[in-house]
């Protein structure tokens, strides 16, 4: 990142508009809002980010087996891969924790229900 283009970054030369109008608009440039504006206005010149297509999900032999005889038959490595592409494209982008106020008064922190939602 020498050149200040991030890798995942599809079109460098509109990258490269993109933050010379962030520039220009914005005060102080280094700020979230700039950089918050300039992406934006990235994507509606027609940029793209390169992201990950999936790649290799890895399958946990211990919890893949059902039967604990140590040996993983067909059902159970289909199933657990599934399980385990199933959780990796819910959680590869991270996601946010949600905090759940339950009741109808103040609610001490240590009690309150924390959920954790996926992004997308």
């Amino acid at each position: 990142m020498a050149s200040g283009i991030p890798k995942n970054v599809a079109n460098p030369s509109l990258y490269k508009q993109a933050k010379a109008k962030a520039k220009a608009k914005f005060d102080v440039y280094p700020s979230a809002y700039a950089n918050g504006w300039m992406v934006q206005e990235y994507k509606r010149m027609g940029g793209t980010y390169r992201g990950n297509t999936g790649g290799e999900v890895t399958l946990d032999p211990k919890k893949s087996d059902l039967n604990n005889d140590g040996k993983l038959s067909g059902y159970e490595r289909k199933r657990g891969t599934a399980i385990a592409k199933s959780m990796a494209k819910n959680m590869n982008g991270g996601g946010t924790v949600m905090v759940q106020g339950r009741g109808c008064g103040a609610i001490m922190p240590s009690k309150q229900k924390k959920t954790r939602v996926p992004r997308g």
